[in-house]
């Protein structure tokens, strides 16, 4: 009898791990994928964007993966880059919000032949469409785009 109560146990331990596991890589993959759910455009460009309220992300992505140096990766958004967000249909630029605390950090990250870095995030707080324009030309940048996402 307990060796069967032991058994249950184990079993729905393991259950539970499984769950669990499938959870946290369903949330890990989500957040990459969702950097850019609403649009990529070449930098120079634009691109209009369909968004709900809440915060849009603009990430800066470069064709090559960046060697790192200890901690840090060897990347960032360049000190030339200008991305501007504007209501579709007019006003002025929304307030882009840089990465980390006070916004005085940086969201680095690499992957099979590119490299990318927070630009910031934008607050929408009325869902509908955006214009998202980044420039000049990036001397140097591999082929450079801007992701417009979740």
């Amino acid at each position: 009898m307990l060796g069967a109560v032991v058994t249950a146990l184990i079993v729905i331990g393991v259950i539970a791990f499984l769950l669990f596991d499938g959870w946290l890589l369903r949330r890990l993959s989500a957040g990459r994928a969702s950097v850019d759910d609403y649009g990529t455009f070449p930098v120079p460009g634009e691109v209009t964007v369909t968004a709900p309220a809440g915060k849009l992300r603009i990430s800066y992505q470069e064709a090559y993966q960046a060697s790192s140096s200890g901690d840090s990766i060897d990347f960032g958004v360049p000190a030339a880059l200008q991305v501007q967000v504007t209501n579709a249909s007019g006003g002025d630029a929304l307030p882009i919000k840089d990465p980390g605390f006070h916004g005085m950090g940086s969201s680095l990250s690499t992957g099979g032949g590119w490299s990318r870095a927070l630009v910031g995030t934008v607050q929408i707080t009325e869902p509908g469409s955006y214009k998202v324009t980044a420039g000049p030309a990036i001397e140097g940048g591999v082929e450079p785009q801007i992701l417009v996402g979740k």
